[in-house]
């Protein structure tokens, strides 16, 4: 091996090239002979020397990253090790965040290799960086003027002046209130880091290294403005646990899960992972005294089992099954009130996706947990699925929605104080604007008939015979997503080419964050009907009205079957609309959820109508719109397989039964009579059909001819 190329390649601009290097010498570490690798370790060893000293960070980072190779493959002399902390701490500061972050790295290495001895020579160094960092430096100018013009001020200052100075001042990005959350606290995450790689590798060891005073420190940075130093400390208190694990950690377990409960509800997803994971080794740990510290945390781990980001959300899943086995709903219907506090305050939370999560926790928890243990918490529950059923987010909407029908299902008695308000929410959100929120109403509106009965399907009834024919109204220019306007500081999309390149609006602007709690979505709380709360100005499409409907009708052919045949008719009519933009998007929801519908009532009820709505779906696997042919084919093949085959191709004319039997779309004959009462396509019917064979089978109906399948034939090769 060439010391000299590999210490080279090490210290590479490329980043490829330098993993290449450390691979090359993990290799040559495992495989070269001993008295051969101590000269090439030697060399090496000086080579770290020399580029730990280099102004460019490469080599920096190049040195590093071989000290812990050696370190670690327990090749290193005692010499270099003493060697190796001190370069730690000269670097532990360093320009570049991938150096100091492989400073942390070196100092696991060798916690692991000599001990806590890195830490008796390090403790200084890293806590001063610690506590030199935690808080910004705010002597910079908190603001300027545009372009950094001196600021005019008046020679004989006034009061006006002074206000109007205030008043219209410009803060620069970078500055004052205008700096960025994460911005401007130098080393503060990687010393932390380099804090946590000394304590895993020390392990068990460094436990009484855990003083008060360390913990405090490490507790205040959990409450960090900076995302990253919050996650960093949370990875550090999970190590904390493992040290602790014992008699200790029973004496500090409140305290400590009480922190916890902090980083699992944190706005930062990374966050919440990062708290996740600590709290899983906690609640290992603590397992002897889980009735007193499990309480602190349970309610969190529920409602994170729901969270958007899938990390966390799979991860809490595991958590849950690892610690609470089959014991999970008696656990949280004896915390019923900690719980229930928890999902209340988290359907207030600024983060859109947080009210989400709590929306369906809170559906779960009335579905899954004791009823008497759940019953003296649902009026509090239900008012605050009523303010997230107003939210600005549409997901929040559409999981509040879906709660309150489970709710009424499961509390039907408890939940007829704001039965009216839910009703005249669950029929505005029938005519949303958005597909989903649409049916979950009519998933929802079905919840509420299987348990208030009559009065219920009475009222759905109603507003379907009132929107049903709406589709009829509907001017031809429709719009997807009603009649709102992009306004917003970004533009609408056909500008955003001619945006993106303006220098004068992308310069000393305010700075957004994805993550930011500005209230771009407000919580709900509004007195509308949910549609218009959330202060987006919005005309209802009048075809929205009529997709709806064929949500609802299908759901209430699962719940009041003798009451759906009256609106086929009005479905066939619907299908049959080609007069606005969107028709196709109605026929294909049409499509999608009419088997469903003659499903629920029953083929002798619906076979009457059934060449109502042939015409129409036929056409459909001929309309251009993608999503509206496959829909449309896999209505026919279902209607054909709930009729029978013989019986749905007797109602059929000839180029419907070429397309029966050469479209794609179609899928083959399923279920009990698959292979009957196929016959071949008619011959001269049309040119796409001509010769499409078919299998043969039964004939089902009077006046039919039977048709035998044609012999097969062999081809033999020549």
């Amino acid at each position: 091996m060439d010391v000299g190329s590999l210490l080279s390649q090490a210290g590479d601009p490329v980043h490829l090239n330098r993993e290449k290097a450390i691979t090359s010498l993990e290799e040559a570490l495992s495989t070269k002979d001993p008295k051969e690798s101590k000269e090439i370790i030697e060399q090496l060893q000086n080579g770290v020397l020399t580029m730990a000293r280099s102004d460019q960070w490469e080599q920096r980072l190049g040195a590093m990253r071989i000290a812990g190779v050696l370190i670690s493959s327990h090749a290193a002399d005692p010499a270099f090790l003493e060697n190796a902390i001190e370069i730690c701490s000269d670097r532990l500061e360093d320009a570049e965040v991938r150096v100091r972050l492989a400073v942390g790295q070196v100092l696991k290495a060798l916690s692991a290799e000599i001990g806590t001895v890195v830490w008796e020579k390090t403790i200084e160094r890293i806590l001063s960086s610690i506590r030199e960092n935690f808080d910004r430096d705010l002597a910079e100018p908190s603001s300027t003027t545009v372009q950094g013009e001196r600021d005019q001020r008046p020679d004989s200052p006034s009061l006006v002046a002074s206000l109007l100075q205030q008043t219209y001042r410009v803060e620069r990005p970078g500055t004052g209130e205008m700096r960025h959350g994460t911005e401007g606290w130098k080393c503060l995450e990687t010393s932390f880091r380099a804090l946590q790689g000394i304590m895993e590798g020390c392990g068990a060891t460094f436990a009484p290294y855990l003083t008060p005073e360390l913990r405090a420190l490490i507790y205040k940075a959990l409450l960090h403005p900076n995302r990253f130093v919050r996650e960093a400390c949370h990875y550090i208190l999970g190590s904390v646990c493992q040290l602790l694990e014992g008699p200790e950690l029973e004496t500090l377990g409140p305290e400590i899960a009480n922190k916890l409960g902090l980083g699992l509800s944190d706005n930062w997803s990374q966050v919440r992972y990062a708290a996740s994971v600590a709290t899983r080794t906690f609640l290992l740990a603590a397992k002897p005294y889980h009735e007193i510290v499990l309480p602190m945390v349970l309610p969190h781990i529920c409602l994170n089992r729901y969270y958007v980001a899938e990390g966390v959300r799979l991860y809490s899943q595991e958590t849950w099954q690892l610690i609470m086995g089959d014991q999970g709903r008696l656990w949280v219907a004896k915390c019923a009130p900690t719980v229930v506090s928890y999902y209340v305050e988290q359907s207030k939370a600024n983060n859109h996706a947080v009210r989400e999560a709590a929306c369906a926790s809170i559906a779960e928890l009335m579905c899954k947990v004791d009823k008497e243990a759940v019953a003296p918490h649902v009026p509090r529950l239900l008012r605050a699925l009523l303010m997230c059923f107003r939210d600005a987010s549409w997901p929040v909407r559409d999981a509040a929605c879906l709660a309150c029908g489970r709710c009424v299902l499961a509390f039907p008695d408890e939940s007829k104080e704001v039965l009216a308000k839910l009703y005249d929410l669950w029929f505005a959100h029938l005519w949303d604007n958005i597909f989903s929120v649409r049916e979950d109403s009519a998933i929802a509106l079905a919840n509420a008939a299987r348990a208030y009965g009559p009065d219920a399907i009475s009222r759905i009834v109603a507003k379907i015979t009132e929107m049903l024919p709406k589709a009829k109204d509907q001017p031809a220019d429709s719009k997807a997503r009603g009649n709102l306007e992009n306004t917003t500081l970004f533009g609408v999309a056909a500008e955003r080419s001619q945006r993106a390149n303006d220098q004068e609006l992308h310069t000393d602007k305010t700075m957004f964050s994805c993550g930011s709690l500005a209230p771009k979505l407000q919580r709900g709380g509004g007195g509308g009907d949910g549609c218009m709360d959330h202060g987006f100005a919005r005309d209802k499409e009048p075809w929205e009205a009529t997709d709806g409907c064929i949500y609802m009708i299908r759901e209430l052919a699962g719940v009041a079957p003798d009451q759906v045949p009256q609106f086929l008719p009005g479905l066939a009519e619907a299908a049959r609309l080609t007069h606005f933009n969107h028709c196709l998007n109605l026929q294909e929801t049409l499509w999608r959820n009419l088997p469903e519908i003659a499903k629920g009532i029953g083929k002798k009820s619906f076979k009457p109508y059934l060449e109502e709505f042939l015409q129409p779906v036929f056409q459909g696997l001929r309309c251009g719109h993608r999503l509206c042919e496959a829909a449309a084919g896999q209505c026919i093949g279902k209607l054909r397989d709930l009729i029978g085959p013989g019986i749905f191709e007797g109602r059929l004319d000839d180029d419907q039964k070429i397309l029966l039997h050469s479209s794609s779309d179609i899928p083959p004959p399923q279920g009990p009579l698959s292979g009957m009462g196929l016959s071949k396509a008619p011959v001269g019917a049309g040119a796409a059909g001509v010769g499409v064979p078919v299998a043969g089978g039964i004939p089902m109906m009077m006046g039919q001819t039977r048709i035998m399948p044609p012999p097969p034939t062999t081809t033999m090769p020549r």
